[in-house]
């Protein structure tokens, strides 16, 4: 919307504060100009080229605050697993990959025994009957362990002390890995991928985004590997992609990242694992299988890491669902950062299981929980797969998502891309259809998850995030009002189009 100032016309909900509509905004050098309800002036300027969008509606751009951004783009250059449920079909899809193969590594995503009609994880010799030659990497869709066959065990050279290699009666990896074996598994794999193929899955997570009416994405970006240059990489090309990013740099390395100029680092850095996994840190045994998860970090460790990060500024973000784990962020974030944790707006990734006490330790403190709706609409349901794991009375308080926004909480909505689709809408949906319908949200607060609360997470509430006067012009169109429709349908609604600062990029 260059060349002068724009009137915009549509049902637009600025987010600001509940119940208020607009009818129409002006538009002038990429930031919002005026606004009203009704018949615009006769005198308003830039009313020759005026860009009528009605019976449209139009909510600021949503953000998605929690997506591997490699990973999400690679997940279209690797086999996909989540379409099937028969295992037979999925050693299939497999063996035809593999036929047709001629990289370093099959790569396979979204696999999940839960759903699976044997509901367990291949074998190393199952893959090894598909190919004796071609190293396979079959990752669950939890991002948290996942299955090799020989060639790829032999290609990783596991250190013998890794942890999370399960092991048979003979004491043989099955092949399935968890917790730092699996990580170093992903980190291995992911090494092999060029420059050139990792700027394209930049791209290709931008543009999947801009489908879905995501105008920003916070990316979480490298990993504690030193020789990861995913970060810097991201720097270079941020600028060339039609969405915004916000970067999470996953690393340990205070200085690197400060010296890069970033304002934060973290991202999902694991303190503990995954519920799906069993890798999830709690404090009484898993209903299903026996042990309370993985804790990946000594408190000590944790706390000179999180003082050392606050001392320089930076907005710290971790990766926490356990009770154990919450526990450990909420502790070491109060020794690191004192009385000045609300102001740091220091962030818990998930915090999926927090006790009573937890909630009322991260509403004194301001800390700030990136939550996934999606996991409750997917998993929560009665006899799924967090009941399964946890049990009926510990599955009925996860995700307390209302319980939390009253005590005051602030809450940032993201979808663990590639975990679950890079989909706001789908993650308003869920917020408000989800199972457990005591911990349901109203429409005006999912899509604050996404919108207004997403901004507040990165310190970006002055510029985006509620579309007032001042502010970027950066807004989503919806084909329907997702505050009109059956709740139920809020996940059909059809994406018309993302502006960015006024332009219009392709959806």
């Amino acid at each position: 919307m260059s060349g002068g100032p724009v009137l915009v016309r549509g049902r637009t909900h600025p987010m600001d504060r509940p119940g208020r509509v607009l009818d129409w905004m002006l538009i002038d050098s990429g930031r919002i100009a005026a606004v009203g309800c009704g018949e615009p002036p006769d005198d308003l300027p830039g009313s020759q080229a005026p860009r009528d969008l009605r019976p449209r509606t139009i909510i600021p751009a949503l953000h998605d605050c929690h997506v591997h951004f490699l990973q999400t783009g690679l997940m279209d250059l690797d086999v996909d697993l989540g379409s099937t449920s028969r295992f037979d079909d999925m050693l299939s899809l497999l063996a035809d990959a593999a036929s047709r193969h001629d990289g370093s590594v099959l790569r396979a995503h979204s696999f999940d025994p839960d759903l699976m009609s044997d509901g367990r994880y291949p074998t190393m010799a199952e893959l090894d009957a598909i190919s004796s030659t071609v190293p396979i990497l079959v990752k669950r869709r939890d991002g948290h362990s996942g299955v090799v066959n020989s060639p790829a065990w032999k290609l990783l050279s596991l250190p013998e002390d890794t942890s999370g290699v399960d092991v048979d009666e003979a004491g043989l990896p099955t092949g399935t890995l968890r917790a730092q074996a699996y990580t170093f598994a992903i980190r291995r794999v992911e090494g092999f991928l060029t420059r050139d193929e990792r700027v394209e899955c930049f791209q290709r997570a931008a543009a999947l985004a801009v489908t879905r009416g995501i105008g920003v994405v916070h990316a979480l970006a490298g990993s504690k590997d030193p020789s990861n240059t995913d970060v810097e990489l991201l720097l270079e090309v941020q600028n060339e992609l039609p969405i915004d990013t916000v970067i999470y740099s996953q690393m340990e390395d205070v200085d690197r990242v400060a010296a890069l100029g970033l304002p934060r680092i973290g991202g999902c850095l694991l303190l503990d694992g995954s519920f799906s996994s069993g890798t999830a840190a709690l404090t009484e045994p898993y209903a299903d299988r026996e042990g309370t998860g993985v804790l990946y970090y000594e408190d000590e460790h944790l706390t000179a890491f999180f003082r050392g990060a606050h001392e320089r500024g930076l907005q710290l973000s971790v990766h926490a669902l356990g009770e154990r784990a919450i526990g450990q962020a909420i502790r070491c974030y109060r020794a690191a950062a004192g009385s000045e944790t609300r102001e740091a707006r220091h962030r818990i990734e998930h915090c999926e299981l927090p006790s009573d006490a937890h909630i009322a330790a991260i509403a004194g403190a301001g800390i700030f929980p990136c939550v996934q709706p999606t996991f409750e609409f997917l998993w929560g349901r009665p006899g799924g797969m967090i009941e399964k794991r946890l049990g009926p009375a510990r599955a009925a308080r996860t995700n307390p998502h209302r319980t939390m926004l009253a005590a005051g909480i602030p809450l940032a909505g993201g979808s663990d891309s590639y975990v679950t689709p890079m989909d706001s809408l789908l993650g308003i949906h869920s917020a408000i259809n989800r199972p457990n319908e005591s911990e349901r949200l109203s429409v005006f607060d999912a899509v604050g998850l996404f919108t207004s609360g997403a901004a507040r997470a990165s310190f970006d509430e002055s510029k985006r995030g509620t579309l007032e006067v001042g502010k970027e012009a950066s807004f989503t169109v919806l084909d329907d009002d997702p505050f009109d429709v059956r709740p139920e349908t809020i996940r059909d609604i059809g994406v018309a189009a993302l502006y960015i600062r006024g332009e219009k990029v392709g959806v």
